[in-house]
């Protein structure tokens, strides 16, 4: 950049030498021809200097966008996630033993969870007696209530002829304390025969903040 400009300068200097040597010669048709040509590298120079300075500018705001991302994304790893445990019952979900039905649960939290809070942990257990080679089919969709199907968790369970048994395990549901402090549970699908040997039961065991 330094340069051009250097270089800009002197061809202006030559220039000048060259308008005031005009007016002592007759010969002002070439010298008009060369002052044209003389223009035209400085215009060209003068373009190349801008397209420097504009090209620094451009480099400099990128510079900025990727420093701050990487700001950001230095913050986010030092971040603290937390799991704590709780014990959050609903007597609609303590014995689930739905067939060839479809059904909604919306239940309310007991107690507001910390602002930080990013998910839910929900237990899901399954009490499998199998009387008479029986089904324990349900299919359901959890979330909080207000979210968008990003923060949707699908609970999928088949059990069929197993032999006086118990099914353990737990799911993270997304959560925003700035949404609905409800939790939904809508019931996809659900076979279940063998009676009232065969239910599941699902639970709110714990919360993630960070």
């Amino acid at each position: 950049k330094q340069w051009y400009q250097r270089r800009v300068r002197g061809l202006r200097f030559l220039l000048a030498l060259i308008v005031m040597a005009a007016g002592k010669t007759s010969d002002s048709w070439d010298l008009e021809l060369k002052l044209a040509k003389l223009e035209s590298t400085i215009d060209h120079l003068q373009k190349q200097v801008s397209d420097l300075q504009l090209g620094q500018v451009k480099q400099g705001a990128e510079l900025k966008v990727a420093t701050n991302m990487a700001s950001s994304a230095l913050d986010q790893s030092n971040s603290t996630w937390s799991l704590t445990r709780t014990q959050i019952l609903f007597p609609s979900l303590e014995k689930i033993a739905l067939h060839q039905t479809t059904e909604t649960y919306t239940e309310t939290l007991p107690t507001p969870l910390p602002v930080n809070t990013r998910a839910l942990i929900v237990s899901v257990f399954c009490y499998f007696w199998n009387g008479a080679n029986s089904h324990a089919y349900l299919n359901v969709d959890v979330q909080q209530e207000g979210s968008d199907e990003g923060g949707l968790a699908r609970l999928e369970n088949t059990h069929f002829n197993v032999y006086a048994n118990t099914f353990y395990y737990e799911v993270m549901i997304p959560w925003d304390t700035a949404l609905s402090d409800k939790i939904v549970f809508a019931v996809k699908s659900s076979y279940q025969t063998g009676g009232d040997k065969n239910w599941y039961r699902l639970r709110v065991v714990g919360y993630v903040t960070a």
